[in-house]
């Protein structure tokens, strides 16, 4: 591993900062070649050398040494929070005392000090990053490349920023594959435990990486079911305010824009970062102020309270029921499917919607198409034209080029060497064989036809609202978008007389709605995050209309509204 960012990534604590950690450690001692945590294991405590050393090791990788924690660093990455099971093996150099610091106690550190919980925080999230660099780290995919049972782990494993090596049985002589032992039916998920799963779901990976853990029934006071921009950043201020709080997602973090190659246009980021990197940063920080992650889950049906109950019934499909007394709804939008011959055959076997290094790197060297107008699609081309300079890029446009897209996205399209933009045009058919696209039927504006070499499509044409799984009284516009506030007043849908609804309070007394979902949102990162974050003022306030409600307001959470309301005096 790199050495050159050791200040960064591996860090050395001050005497102060020990001192600090030390209130809440343990004082635990190993002898020389002892394991101090092996891969697998779930919950790991952080560990701060105080004499010997803690050499870490990937064993994935012949026991190759990934970096040897000196005096006064520490162990650990972002698995740390999240109380996924370690990657690699811990173990003593020479006789090794460490300050054991459990995980249980990391928040406590997180928040009450900030200084540390800074340098810490960063370390995890550069070292996430080097690992997922170092190649053979953490489950292993077997399978076919272009195959989409395939992708679909890879997609799941990507956007729950689970380290993972994938095995291309295309590229794999028959030594290489007989040595598996991984039979003929792929693909196949090798776990840390060395079991194999074979044709898995999401769920069965989720609980193979330590992401899902039973999740059981509960009350709390706010859950958030979706986890993209609106719904993380409504889970940070929410949990930093001291409410229990809950999110829950079908897939992972990250939404829509989780599957986006880079964002520009947020603010405090010039040179852009990645779906996945907003996501992670965003789940650590929820993580750090105690919120709760869970997914991959489905919510299988919302019932508003009962007279006499202040509390929101989530059915979940684990079987567990959650009750909050507020709901979120952030559960965003998703990509209309492409209408053109064939596109459901090679869909995400060639045929996407979403455009990240997964994808991407499939289909290096050859040319591409990419359907859409909007910021999303903007990104993709450049993104497919910039990591491949020798592809074309063709970009089909249904309408004129440029009013849905940012400026500065179109300027640099249009200066690329290797983007085609075809406006007016549509995609019409796909053809291929043997599972691989090899070219694609584009109609121009003039209604000439003509065939394109691709490998792969990468669809961004519009989007529908994930509103199926919510209550039939709640009220939407004609597009299936949630009407809140003063919509849903205009609409003649608020059923109550003793007061109004909040700005993001829907027709159902209690629940609201933030980000893409949101009728009338403007359909950007942004935007999302900061309806999210206003919908903590809604909790607020509809926290306190619970107070003629049978079950009584924690403290905690009576205090933490006083302060929000002297802060705003």
């Amino acid at each position: 591993m790199s050495t050159d960012i050791d200040s960064i990534a591996f860090p050395t604590l001050t005497q102060q900062e020990i001192n600090i950690l030390s209130k809440i450690a343990q004082c635990t001692e190993f002898a020389d070649g002892e394991y101090v945590f092996r891969a697998g294991e779930s919950q790991a405590d952080l560990f701060v050398v105080r004499e010997g050393a803690i050499e870490i090791i990937n064993p994935h990788e012949n026991d190759k040494t990934v970096v040897v924690h000196g005096v006064g660093n520490f162990t650990g990455d972002i698995d740390i929070l999240t109380g996924r099971p370690v990657l690699v093996d811990g173990i003593a150099r020479g006789v090794t005392r460490c300050c054991r610091i459990p995980s249980s106690k990391l928040q406590e550190v997180l928040t009450k000090v900030p200084r540390l919980s800074e340098k810490l925080l960063v370390a995890f999230q550069q070292r996430r990053q080097l690992l997922t660099e170092v190649g053979k780290l953490g489950l292993s995919v077997v399978g076919y490349a272009r195959c989409h049972h395939t992708t679909v782990i890879r997609e799941f494993l990507h956007r729950n920023f689970v380290p993972h090596h994938f095995l291309d049985v295309e590229t794999m002589d028959e030594d290489e594959l007989r040595s598996l032992n991984c039979g003929e039916t792929f693909p196949v998920v090798r776990c840390l435990n060395k079991s194999d799963l074979v044709q898995p779901t999401p769920r069965d990976v989720a609980e193979a990486a330590g992401i899902w853990r039973h999740c059981p029934s509960q009350k709390v006071d706010v859950a958030i079911v979706g986890a993209g921009p609106a719904g993380i950043a409504a889970a940070v201020y929410s949990a930093s305010e001291g409410l229990s709080t809950v999110v829950l997602d079908s897939i992972g973090p990250g939404g829509q824009a989780g599957a986006s190659s880079k964002i520009e246009n947020f603010i405090g980021f010039p040179s852009g970062l990645s779906g996945t990197d907003l996501a992670t940063r965003g789940i650590l920080q929820m993580l750090k102020f105690g919120a709760k992650m869970v997914a991959p889950v489905v919510v299988t049906k919302l019932e508003p309270p009962s007279k006499g109950n202040c509390y929101h019934s989530l059915h979940l499909d684990c079987g567990a029921i959650i009750k909050a007394r507020v709901v979120l709804v952030a559960t965003g939008v998703k990509w209309r499917k492409l209408e053109a011959k064939n596109a459901d055959v090679f869909e995400r076997a060639g045929v996407y919607y979403a455009c990240t290094a997964v994808e991407a790197l499939l289909h290096d060297g050859e040319d591409v198409v990419v359907v859409g107008a909007g910021n999303s699609a903007g990104q993709a081309a450049m993104y497919l034209s910039e990591c491949c300079p020798t592809r074309t890029v063709h970009m089909v446009v249904r309408n004129q080029f440029g009013p849905s897209m940012s400026e500065y996205l179109c300027a640099r399209i249009r200066s690329s060497h290797n983007i085609r933009v075809h406006e007016g045009a549509n995609v019409t058919e796909i053809h291929g064989k043997d599972g691989l696209i090899e070219r694609v039927t584009i109609v121009e504006k003039d209604g000439s036809s003509k065939d394109r070499p691709a490998a792969a499509v990468f669809v961004f044409i519009g989007s529908e609202p994930c509103t199926n799984w919510l209550p039939a009284e709640m009220a939407k516009d004609e597009k299936g978008f949630v009407l809140t506030g003063l919509q849903v007043i205009n609409a003649n849908k608020w059923p109550l007389t003793s007061r109004e609804p909040c700005p993001l309070e829907t027709s159902v007394p209690g629940i609201i709605a933030a980000g893409d979902v949101r009728s009338g949102s403007t359909k950007r990162v942004g935007f999302a995050v900061g309806d999210g974050s206003q919908a903590v003022s809604c909790i607020h306030t509809l926290l306190t209309l619970a107070e003629d409600c049978a079950m009584p307001i924690p403290d905690e959470v009576v205090d933490a509204v006083k302060m929000v309301k002297e802060a705003a005096v």
